[in-house]
């Protein structure tokens, strides 16, 4: 995005020459992709980062930004406007909103009487610097707001808006109607769709929303009486019209990013008195305004502590107020803490640790010192579902099955083949053909067609998988189950082969740890009539404990027929949860202790952010081989403590030696030593 040196240097008063600046931006905030000479002033070409598109895409921001990182003073001047208030602009137009989600905010202003003529020199200059081609001084003078601000204005030519009641026009923001047609500035012709946002009047398409004003509703040499146009569109709705217009423009840039619709007021009086001032004209009183969807301000909880922590260096308690005051950000003390109220044009500032990056970026970082972290390292947890994953990955592999990775996707005709109730099955919106036009309610179903296919050029065919099916809930929603599938077929069709897929099926039990004791509990399986696409007298149920954890199949031959299957297919389904939970990789042995356990109960105040593991963590590497168990048994936080912005825990400490009964010296002497190491870590011990 394109900038005058010069306009920049008048706003925040600097010393440093292009280049410098250049540099200076660069380090600090905003990559300067290139720096020209032109004319009389310098073009700086600067990156602006999509999320300060709201306020660092005008030279007033820009402007803004620079003076808060020097600590200098920001020089700004508006344009004197003068209204009449015999005239009021709400008598004279006015604004429709079809769809507050489209149109977040518009506004505008009216003016007559003003000569459309050449542009000043100086604009003509600022403008041709700016890479913005000079039209006349009504023109202009919205681009050279929109260059100071960042808010993309219009003006359309009053008399030329078609209305019933000439003496009171009408603006309605809506979308296009499908095949209206508006010829734009650029003197081409553009067909709409009900996706394109437009600015109509009472007839027709007279502006494509953010993107580009109509031709016949433009500023022409005998134009007097005008409009002037501010608001705030939807960023998607302004993007997807760009796209299939295919057409870019400096404001649909902006708008494609998002812009404060608080702004807009202020736009529309600069430019109000930045024509008056060139053009001549009376200005109506007020503005016509719809503004639906507000742009509440945000307060912002920032804690010095937590600044200091995640930056890595001590910042003076002054500092704070001084940086907010050279943001203009409002800021109110909360005991140690600030509430903090960044303007809504930065929209970019949401959380705590945003308004920490501010805080860093003015403190500067080459004002902290590098270190090394000081990081606590413990080992990573594991995650349960993958692991037991890779197990099953690695013994049916090991057994000669191929892992398969499928399409989630089935058809109403494969439904009705495989006997699946029509009423579960989720549709797509737009399936990309009828083979696709569901999402995979039964996912045996894609292995089993998968399989039969597979079997026109092979013997054997043994595939596995683990993916999710799709299923319609009884209360509206989706449900996302994820299956293991295991398929085993072969052409020369024999009983054992069930009982091999058994054998597998008890390898993998086994291998997972369930059934694999007499604790633990036996698998068996049990005959199976629920499945309508199973062989009739060759599928079975796999119990544990009395609680489902998957199927042993054959595959129906009338529907082997039908998919010309020239075999047997056998077929296994687990939800993989059942795996997950039931799942256990060790077994623990341990001998009763002969000797009486001592219990004694402990309480630590910490900050909220402390982990209960931290806490229990440090309590048994202190307790030593004398403390057999730690367990939290409470947690408490009072007005007091929530207003430190801390909380209690209390645990239980069981006490026990396998060589002796315990003395209370002896228990006595390990509670002091976790006392004090808890104590270490500044934690507060209730006695």
């Amino acid at each position: 995005m394109k900038f005058s040196y010069t306009r920049l240097k008048e706003i925040a008063g600097f010393t440093d020459t292009p280049d410098q600046l250049a540099a200076f931006l660069t380090m600090r905030v905003f990559e300067v992709e290139h720096v020209e000479k032109r004319g009389s002033d310098w073009m700086l070409d600067i990156k602006i980062l999509p999320n300060r598109m709201a306020d660092a895409s005008g030279h007033v921001g820009m402007a803004r930004e620079i003076a808060a990182l020097k600590n200098v003073k920001l020089k700004t001047k508006n344009e004197k406007l003068t209204e009449d208030s015999r005239r009021q602009a709400t008598d004279a137009i006015k604004i429709k909103i079809t769809d507050p989600k489209d149109c977040a905010r518009y506004s505008a202003r009216v003016m007559e009487g003003i000569r459309v003529g050449p542009s000043p020199a100086w604009m003509r200059e600022r403008l041709e610097t700016c890479g913005l081609q000079s039209i006349n001084n009504v023109v202009d003078a919205a681009n050279y707001v929109m260059l100071e601000t960042g808010q993309p204005l219009h003006v359309f030519d009053m008399q030329k808006l078609k209305s019933k009641n000439e003496k009171v026009k009408s603006i309605v923001v809506r979308r296009a109607r499908k095949g209206e047609k508006m010829a734009a500035l650029d003197e081409k012709t553009y067909e709409l769709n009900p996706d394109t946002l437009v600015i109509a009047d009472e007839r027709d398409p007279v502006a494509i929303a953010g993107i580009k004003g109509g031709r016949d509703s433009g500023v022409s040499a005998d134009t007097t009486r005008i409009v002037l146009e501010g608001a705030t569109f939807d960023s998607a709705v302004i993007r997807r019209a760009s796209q299939t217009l295919n057409l870019r423009t400096d404001a649909s840039l902006r708008f494609e990013h998002g812009l404060d619709a608080n702004e807009t007021p202020a736009a529309l009086d600069m430019l109000a008195g930045l024509i008056q001032k060139i053009a001549g004209g009376v200005v109506f009183s007020g503005m016509a305004d719809r503004y639906p969807r507000t742009s509440p301000q945000r307060a912002i909880l920032l804690r010095p502590r937590y600044t200091e922590l995640l930056i890595g260096a001590k910042i003076p308690a002054s500092f704070y107020r001084a940086a907010f005051a050279r943001l203009g950000w409002a800021a109110k003390s909360k005991g140690k803490d600030f509430i903090v109220k960044p303007p809504t044009v930065r929209r970019d500032i949401e959380i705590e640790e945003d308004v920490i990056e501010e805080i860093g970026r003015l403190f500067d970082y080459q004002n902290i010192n590098p270190r090394m972290p000081e990081v606590a390292l413990r080992e990573s947890e594991k995650n349960t579902e993958l692991f037991w994953e890779e197990v099953v990955r690695n013994t049916l592999i090991g057994e000669g099955f191929f892992e398969t990775e499928l399409y989630e996707f089935s058809s109403a005709e494969e439904h009705a083949l495989f006997g699946i109730d029509p009423r579960v099955a989720v549709a797509l919106e737009n399936p990309p053909n009828p083979q696709m036009a569901y999402m995979v309610p039964v996912l045996a179903l894609r292995y089993i067609i998968s399989a039969g296919q597979n079997m026109r050029q092979h013997d054997t065919v043994k595939i596995f998988g683990i993916q999710k099916e799709f299923r319609r809930a009884e209360g509206g929603g989706i449900e996302e189950t994820k299956k293991l599938v295991i398929v085993s077929a072969a052409k020369d069709a024999r009983a054992e082969h069930f009982y091999a897929l058994k054998g597998v099926l008890d390898g993998l039990w086994e291998r997972v740890g369930i059934g694999s004791s007499a604790s633990n509990g036996d698998v068996v399986y049990t005959e199976d009539t629920s499945c309508a696409f199973a062989h009739p007298y060759r599928a079975a149920v796999v119990m544990h404990n009395g609680e489902k954890i998957g199927a042993l199949r054959e595959l129906h031959p009338a529907i082997a027929e039908k998919l010309k299957v020239r075999g047997q297919i056998i077929f296994a389904a687990i939800p993989f949860a059942q795996v997950t939970q039931k799942a256990s990789d060790k077994a623990e042995y341990r001998l009763l202790g002969k000797y009486p356990a001592i219990t004694r109960d402990i309480a630590v105040v910490v900050s909220e952010d402390i982990r209960t593991d931290d806490i229990l963590n440090v309590i048994k590497n202190a307790g030593g081989t004398l403390l057999a168990d730690t367990t939290p048994f409470d947690y408490f936080q009072d007005d007091a403590l929530a207003t430190e912005e801390k909380k209690g825990l209390a645990f239980h400490l069981i006490f026990q030696s396998p060589d002796c009964t315990l003395t209370d010296a002896e228990v006595g002497a390990v509670i002091k030593k976790i006392t004090a190491t808890l104590e270490a870590q500044d934690w507060e011990v209730k006695k």
